[in-house]
């Protein structure tokens, strides 16, 4: 059955592309001049938003979100979700209300137009062969949470090769949750992986249908300490991973 899926997975891949760069190149402008000016990131971030609702209604992805009352309505949080697919940062644009500030690697700054999102400074890039880029990246955080924004990290910090198992999560996002005293929001991706996995061309499932995502309660750290961030890791991962496992 794999091998008869095998060329609809490509031509899906291909149309994904195709559609995720004409969306790109249309919004680019628009993004190149509010990028410009921080006090016009809320209105960028609203065009990520409408620009994630066109990508995923075109590429057939049809969002099905349980728990999504969760989400507190004002202060910082951080969401801590597992990274299945490159869909999930869309996923989290079209779901997520509020303005909020991504996470993510220093490699994203050789993605063609797509880096803007974090040149630009309206997200964070975490260079973690770099003690000093790592501090200032962290420094960077713990502002926009003193500031109550949201952050959306992925702890486990890339797209793992067997998702939906989980990689290893690194501690950073625990340890600053844990710093500044905010919530952290676990959030399972249960689809993503069948809709758009990690691999090239001829490789990894693809397709359209149901991304269905499970937002759970949050995780309060009030009054916890440095002693209690490998249990915070701990717990979070154990949360993200119990309906991966029956999925």
């Amino acid at each position: 059955m794999n091998y008869l899926l095998w060329p609809f997975r490509v031509m899906y891949k291909i149309y994904y592309l195709v559609v995720f760069s004409l969306l790109m190149i249309i919004s680019y402008p628009f993004y190149v001049y509010l990028l410009k000016y921080k006090r016009k990131f809320p209105a960028a971030f609203r065009i990520m938003k409408l620009h994630a609702h066109v990508l995923l209604t075109m590429t057939g992805v049809i969002l099905r979100v349980k728990g999504a009352e969760r989400l507190p309505k004002e202060g910082a949080y951080i969401i801590c979700a597992n990274h299945s697919s490159f869909l999930d940062s869309f996923c989290l644009y079209a779901i997520i209300s509020r303005y909020f500030v991504f996470t993510g690697k220093k490699e994203i700054k050789k993605w063609p137009m797509f880096h803007i999102f974090y040149t630009s400074g309206m997200n964070i890039m975490v260079d973690r062969h770099s003690a000093a880029g790592s501090f200032g990246a962290l420094k960077r955080m713990a502002q926009e949470l003193s500031d109550g924004h949201p952050l959306v990290i992925f702890p486990e910090g890339t797209r793992p090769a067997n998702a939906p198992r989980l990689a290893p999560f690194k501690p950073g996002a625990f340890a600053l949750a844990v710093q500044m005293q905010v919530p952290v929001v676990p959030v399972s991706f249960l689809t993503n992986w069948k809709r758009l996995g990690r691999g090239g061309l001829f490789e990894g499932m693809a397709g359209p249908g149901i991304s269905r995502v499970l937002i759970h309660p949050a995780v309060q750290t009030t009054g916890m300490k440095k002693s209690d961030i490998d249990m915070l890791t701990r717990k979070v991962k154990e949360i993200i991973n119990g309906p991966l496992t029956v999925n």
